[in-house]
Order: C-alpha cells, then sequence, then structure tokens
C-alpha cells in the first residue's frame, strides 16, 4: 500500500497506537462504549476527511451502531452508516479497534487475505531438509522455542531420511539437556562432535546463558571440523543469548501452529502414506485423524488461559507419535486375530489417561481431557446410519472416510476454516475475547519496536519525534512543586498539626518526590534522544 500511495500514515499511526492524547475527552455518549473506545473515536474524527462526521454519525445512530459491535464477527459485516463504502479495506480495521479490540486479529487476517495471499497467514511447515542444505560444520542452528516444541524428532527424522540416501554416510547424534553442572560435558560433546563429525543437539540453553560465552569461544576455537559436524542448539526467547552465537547462526523460530487447519496439517505433513499402510486396518486412517483432531483441540484451549486449562500442560509431538504407535499396535493385533470388535475402551484409557493424561495435574483438566475421548473415539464415527461430527459450530467437522491416501486427507484438511470458533472445542464465543485483546496489543507493541526512525516518513511520525510529542505533552501537564512550608503555614496550629494534616503532609511530600522524578527522567529522555547524553534501554 505504501508503494501505491494507498497508505494514510496518520491513519497507520492511530491504529498501531490509538488515541495517546493525555487531554480529557467529553464522556462517552452511550452506556454500552468504553470510554477509551470514545476517546478512539474522537481521534479518528480529528484526522477528517472520511472521518469528520464519525462522532456525528455514531450518536445519531445508536442502534445500528450498538448492533453491529455486539456481533460475534462485525469485521466480517457491513459496517453502519455507509462506511463500508465509503472507507477502503485498511481504514475498516480502524473502526474495529475502535469498537472492537478483540476482533482486530481477525480482521487483520482478512485483510491480509484479500490484499496479498492467504498463504501469508498460513502457519509454514518448517523444512528441516533445507535447513539442513542452508547450514555448514562452522554454523550452528539455534532454535527458539515455543511451549510444548521439542525439535529433536524432527532432527532424527532427517537423520534417518539423509542416511536412507547416503548408507555408507550414517550420522551420528549425541544429545544433551542443559542444567546448572552441565558445562564443562557439554563443551567435551561439542569438541567430540567437531572431531567425529557428528551431530550435537543442546536443549534448554538459557537455563546456562553464562556458560554459552564460552561455548562462543569454543566453537571458535576448533581450527579442524569435520564437515558432517552440525551444533543444534535449542532456547527459549531470552535477551542474554550471545550475541556473537546469533550472528553467525541459522536462526529457527519454532511457533506453534495457529488454528486447527494448521494443527493438524503439521502432523500430516510428517506423515508418509508407506507407513500408514503398513495397518493392515481399514479404520486406522481414520483413527489417526481423529488422534490428529483430539491433538489439536487440546492445544488450542490452551490460547484461552484459564478458560482452556486451569494448568498449562506442554503436550507435544512425542504424545502423538505414542499415541500413534498404539493405536497402529492395537488395530494390527486386532486384524491378526480376526477381531472385529475394537479395544475402544482400552485405547481411549492408554491414550487419555497415560499418554496425554501423564502430563495432567488437575482433576477437572484431566475430565476434560477424557471426555473429548468419549466423544471422539468409539464405534460410532463409523456408523453409516447417523455420520459423526466432531462440531458443527460454522462449519461441519467430520472424519474424511473416502479418503484413501495422504494426498487426499491434506485436500480434506485445507478446506477447514483457517480461523477456528470456540464453539468447535465446547466454549462459549466470549472465551476468546482476552485471547484477541492481548494478541492484538503484543502486535501492535510489536510493530512498533520494530518501527526505524525513518519508518514514518511521507507525513507520518518516526520513533524519535513520537517520543519527543509524548515527552513534551506529560512535561507540560506536570504540575509545579509543592511548596510544604507555605503549606505548613496555613494549618490553624502549625506547630502542632492533626493527625489528617501528618498524613497530609507526608502524602505532598512523597508526590514531589514523584513529581521531581518524573521530571528528571523526562528531560533526560529529550537530552538522550538529541545525543547529549547515553541511553540503555
Amino acid at each position: 500500500m505504501e508503494g501505491d500511495k494507498d497508505l494514510n500514515f496518520e491513519e497507520l499511526d492511530f491504529f498501531l497506537k490509538g488515541n495517546t492524547s493525555l487531554e480529557q475527552v467529553e464522556a462517552k455518549p452511550f452506556a454500552w462504549m468504553s470510554q477509551n473506545s470514545w476517546k478512539d473515536a474522537k481521534r479518528l474524527a480529528d484526522l477528517g476527511g472520511v472521518w469528520k462526521n464519525l462522532l456525528d454519525d455514531i450518536k445519531e445512530n445508536e442502534k445500528v451502531w450498538k448492533r453491529w459491535q455486539d456481533l460475534e464477527q462485525p469485521e466480517s459485516e457491513t459496517i453502519p452508516c455507509g462506511y463500508s463504502t465509503k472507507c477502503n479495506k485498511f481504514q475498516e480495521l480502524l473502526l474495529v479497534r475502535v469498537f472492537r479490540q478483540d476482533r482486530v486479529i481477525n480482521a487483520i487476517k482478512g485483510f491480509i487475505r484479500e490484499q496479498m495471499n492467504e498463504m501469508y497467514i498460513i502457519s509454514p511447515t518448517k523444512d528441516y531438509e533445507k535447513i539442513y542444505n542452508q547450514s555448514t560444520e562452522k554454523t550452528p542452528i539455534v532454535v527458539i522455542l515455543s511451549p510444548g516444541a521439542d525439535p529433536e524428532g524432527d532432527v532424527r527424522n532427517l537423520i534417518d531420511t539423509l542416511d536412507a540416501r547416503n548408507p555408507q554416510q550414517k550420522k551420528q547424534l549425541k544429545s544433551k539437556a542443559l542444567g546448572q553442572g552441565m558445562g564443562d560435558e557439554a563443551k567435551r560433546m561439542v569438541q567430540t562432535g567437531a572431531n567425529r563429525g557428528q551431530w550435537v543437539i543442546l536443549h534448554n540453553c538459557h537455563l546456562l546463558v553464562k556458560w554459552l560465552k564460552e561455548l562462543e569461544a569454543t566453537i571458535d576455537e576448533i581450527q579442524k571440523c569435520d564437515k558432517n559436524f552440525r551444533l543444534w542448539l535449542t532456547t527459549d526467547p531470552t535477551d542474554a543469548f550471545p550475541l556473537g552465537i546469533l550472528q553467525k547462526s541459522i536462526k529457527v523460530v519454532n511457533e506453534p501452529p495457529d488454528g486447527l487447519q494448521a494443527n493438524m496439517n503439521m502432523f500430516y505433513q510428517k506423515l508418509e502414506d508407506d507407513k500408514m499402510n503398513q495397518c493392515p486396518k481399514k479404520e486406522f486412517r481414520a483413527l489417526i485423524y481423529v488422534l490428529s483432531f483430539f491433538h489439536s483441540t487440546i492445544q488450542e484451549r490452551k490460547k484461552y488461559g484459564k478458560i482452556g486449562w486451569n494448568v498449562e500442560y506442554a503436550f507435544n509431538q512425542s504424545d502423538f507419535k505414542i499415541s500413534y504407535d498404539l493405536i497402529e499396535l492395537y488395530l494390527t493385533k486386532a486384524h491378526e486375530t480376526k477381531d472385529e470388535n475394537l479395544p475402544w475402551e482400552t485405547m481411549r484409557y492408554l491414550i487419555g489417561e497415560a499418554m496425554y493424561g501423564g502430563r495432567v495435574t488437575d482433576d477437572f483438566d484431566r475430565r476434560v481431557l477424557t471426555t473429548y475421548l468419549d466423544e471422539y473415539m468409539g464405534e460410532f464415527i463409523f456408523d453409516k446410519n447417523q455420520e459423526f461430527f466432531f462440531s458443527r459450530s460454522e462449519y461441519d467437522f467430520k472424519i474424511p472416510l473416502e479418503c484413501e491416501n495422504l494426498e487426499s486427507t491434506q485436500q480434506f484438511i485445507t478446506e477447514i476454516p483457517l480461523i477456528t470458533v470456540p464453539g468447535v472445542f465446547g466454549l462459549h464465543s466470549n472465551a476468546e475475547i482476552q485471547y484477541y485483546n492481548n494478541s492484538a496489543k503484543n502486535l501492535w507493541q510489536w510493530t512498533l519496536e520494530m518501527q526505524t526512525n525513518e519508518g514514518g516518513g511521507a507525513g507520518g511520525q518516526d520513533r524519535e519525534a513520537y517520543i519527543l510529542k509524548i515527552q513534551e505533552d506529560i512535561s507540560s501537564k506536570l504540575p509545579e512543586i509543592y511548596d510544604l512550608p507555605n503549606i505548613r503555614k496555613n494549618f490553624a496550629d502549625p506547630d502542632n498539626p492533626t493527625p489528617t494534616q501528618v498524613v497530609l503532609m507526608q502524602e505532598v511530600e512523597r508526590f514531589n518526590i514523584l513529581l521531581e522524578g518524573m521530571g528528571d527522567s523526562l528531560f533526560n529522555l529529550r537530552r538522550a534522544i538529541n545525543g547529549e547524553i547515553g541511553m540503555s534501554q
């Protein structure tokens, strides 16, 4: 949009920052509208143009605006007072921000889908072979983790793939989970791996960040390094990770997929038809689909916080893999014994109470987990008289019984909506409000942090100018330091103040300290932006 000169930078500033003015605005006209929404609407009206009559339109058409705001998905509906025709797609985002911050993320996805392509809002599946091809023996691979992520399984699968292509050069993988006192052992493992051409993966580097500087020196000191050597480092996001390692490494961000479609796609990208054909039982493919839907469901519940799970659990791919093997084992055994009745109760118990349930510590969470399996796994999913649906919330989520290969199943998964409503998981639509509010705030914050000093250009404010504007605004509103002796003189008996007057003097004294601290900070902030003094963060 910027290249096509379709982007108004004042509107972009508003979208990212909202109304940052410290000035008090008139009271909101309606009880259903928050004061912040009214404040943002006033700032939007001040931009003029298509927005010049916004406040009057809201005041004169209360019912239609309230009806639009109360919709579950207002971003997909027509905006009142003709704003859907008067505004472009980006400007529609501004109205969604004003009235429904919790719908901003989904509105942005719709905007990207329309302006660019759907592929830009789908989490890409990581191709570890491409990552390997870009690496060298002197290039560490740093995997930045999200909760529940474990890349070691993907690394081992990559080794199996490479060994199958070249059996003469089989690769060895050495793995170590870092913790207190593990530094020396990990250092020896890296040195040995470099000499022998082994792959070394060090987990949880964020737990031993002080030692990582020593690791950086160890990597630099290695002179003769076998070309087959690879060093993998996994870490949670941390500011303390050595910059030297980051600069010379390949960074891989292991983000959790967002939405049922993305979660299920991730599993099916890693499956192979040959392996799935190893189980002769015809029900096997359907049960693997049920398992992937179940795993995706319990993963998606995590984003709803305490509404989803009382305790956050790190369900990961190893849980899925073990449950996959368990289903394959029991179905193969049923085929060999020619038993038409599958051991549903046994499989539900082992998956729900042992495999996944082994991580669950809360009794109510365990009840939710086992209830999903009771609802998803049983003979009823193959009932020809009554078709089975996981859910019918805005889409018919069912098992693709007609799909006989991996490709057709993956095509079926792509038809699942990108945005999954809470009703699919048995939750009320309000369950997602807090999650989407926090997601929108994080998106705005991260976007502002990434902006360069020249990012505002063409009429927009750059970061430093914006900070200076806020600094001046706050400084102009700071009151003068209170004169304590003069206040004391106004007491009826200055030498013997009442208890209330004593408390008053204490509070005024503390308030003066606050004013002095704020004044100094604001003054030094201006000096730092002007380059007169250094600024840390």
